[in-house]
């Protein structure tokens, strides 16, 4: 069935959202949202009504859904004030409103998913220096375009993970599209000597081969930030999306605190103390050169955080500081949702769950196509006793990032193991050890799954890896530092735990 409205039409085979330009993104509870919506197009429809057909009854806050609905409103043009295509009529509900027009056949147009050509994967950007030293550069580059195209509503981005899986790979650019599923693809190359750096780039259309846009960049190091403007303007434009979304980014105007913060980032998902210690100090130098600058301000959650939930030494007041740090960042950039996720994750980590999802649901809300975003939601949801929505979570992550990041498929593991599918959660793991070896979380879910199907010398060796590299860890570490809402879930892991050794 085919609904038109306004300039939009809706195809409920192909599940496909089209606007006056073409293919619209909306992830997809939005978009089953709004296909409700119009199927009850004669009638209010409750929360209740809704969160059984969208959500299968399974428990959701109102923020989650006002978020789907703003959402809605952004990708056809309507909004909270005017309310021409979905109203909200207070303490009923929400009904759809625009003048329909029914189909049986869908518009001719592409016969491929919505991505087909608003969608674009970011290789990783080369150094041809080839310095290791001077990586982080390349890769802080290639991060903060996918960042920077993601913001754009209409616009579908391959999320980091999936896009630096592809680093130094020999397939050819068309072949890596078609793996990906993009319609195009961004390609390119650094190189930095002193002042100076000189920035080549190229977007391949899959289907072709061909260059739909090439251009390079030989500028002093202090006008990368207008470099990078530039590029995600010119894919864009060739693209035909919408850039006002992603209108107002915040670099913080110092390069030299830009490069600090790219450097810490390269260091924090070693989960290892001297590497935390170490972001932390480069980070602290970022915020001294430009005390303004939010992104350095929210960086600063993690290695706090961490090293405090993980038991390292030296942080016994991280989890205090980095709430202070993600308040702080949230006050120089209110509608940066990478500054409202991380303050947010340091308020799941506080205990305070109903806050933290309120600003995970404000960092949806600002970055809808964020696959990061949607990952330590995930994690947040489970801690708030909310592992079905945890799994939604997830799965979003992954449509936007289908090279499954480690730390998405422990959050995965989690929810399996609090809905009891222990042989899930195994699995999992096991995937996330070989990449993160050092990684605790995931070896307490390890450990506390393998207890629980009577395997405890595979247990024990999991608690024996934690104390590997932290010998200090202890129960109580685990007992204090992780904030499950739930305390039976809290009791039910402790005692694990102390079965596979933990004292």
């Amino acid at each position: 069935m085919i609904f038109r409205f306004s300039d939009y039409c809706v195809d409920a085979e192909r599940l496909e959202l089209s606007g006056p330009s073409g293919p619209v993104s909306l992830q997809p509870q939005a978009y089953a949202l709004l296909v409700f919506l119009i199927e009850n197009t004669d009638r209010v429809v409750t929360k209740d009504e809704i969160f059984d057909a969208v959500w299968q009854g399974r428990i959701v806050g109102d923020g989650t859904l006002n978020a789907r609905i703003n959402a809605i409103r952004t990708a056809v043009g309507d909004d909270g004030s005017r309310q021409m295509i979905i109203k909200t009529l207070p303490r009923q509900g929400f009904r759809f409103v625009a003048a329909l027009e029914y189909g049986a056949t869908s518009t001719p147009v592409s016969e491929s998913h919505f991505e087909t050509f608003k969608s674009v994967g970011i290789l990783p950007f080369t150094d041809i220096g080839n310095d290791p030293e001077q990586a982080y550069f390349a890769d802080g580059l290639t991060e903060d375009l996918i960042t920077d195209l993601s913001k754009v509503q209409d616009l579908f981005v391959i999320a980091r993970n999936t896009a630096f899986s592809y680093k130094g790979s020999s397939k050819s650019t068309v072949e890596i599209g078609r793996e990906m599923g993009v319609a195009h693809v961004l390609e390119g190359s650094v190189r930095r000597a002193g002042g100076r750096i000189r920035i080549n780039s190229q977007l391949v259309a899959t289907e072709t081969g061909g260059s739909v846009w090439a251009e390079r960049y030989d500028r002093d190091l202090s006008d990368i930030f207008a470099v990078q403007d530039e590029i995600t303007l010119e894919i864009t434009k060739a693209l035909q999306s919408n850039l006002e979304q992603n209108s107002g980014v915040n670099r913080g105007g110092s390069v030299e605190a830009y490069e600090l913060c790219l450097r810490a980032r390269a260091l924090l998902f070693k989960f290892q103390p001297e590497a935390l210690n170490e972001c932390v100090a480069l980070l602290d130098r970022a915020v001294e050169i430009n005390p303004n600058y939010s992104r350095a301000w929210a960086e600063q959650v993690f290695p706090h955080q961490s090293g405090h939930t993980f038991g390292f030494p030296g942080f016994d007041d991280g989890l205090r500081i980095a709430v202070e740090k993600g308040w702080r960042a949230v006050e120089l950039e209110e509608t940066s949702g990478f500054a409202q996720a991380r303050l947010a994750w340091a308020l799941i980590m506080s205990g305070q769950h109903d806050l933290s999802l309120e600003h995970f649901d404000r960092a949806v809300e600002l970055e809808p196509n964020n696959a990061e975003v949607y990952a330590w939601y995930c994690e947040a949801l489970n801690f708030a006793d909310e592992p079905e929505r945890a799994i939604d979570a997830a799965e979003t992550c992954l449509h936007f990032d289908p090279a499954a990041p480690p730390n998405v498929l422990h959050h995965l593991a989690h929810s399996k193991f609090l809905l009891g599918d222990l042989d899930g959660a195994l699995e999992l793991e096991g995937r996330v050890a070989r990449v993160m070896p050092s990684f605790p979380p995931g070896r307490i879910i390890s450990a506390s799954s393998l207890v629980e199907t009577k395997r405890l010398e595979e247990a024990s060796e999991h608690i024996q890896a934690i104390l590997d590299y932290n010998p200090d860890f202890k129960l109580r570490h685990f007992r204090e530092r992780y904030p499950y809402r739930d305390k039976t879930q809290l009791d039910r892991i402790s005692k694990a735990l102390i079965a596979a050794g933990l004292s």
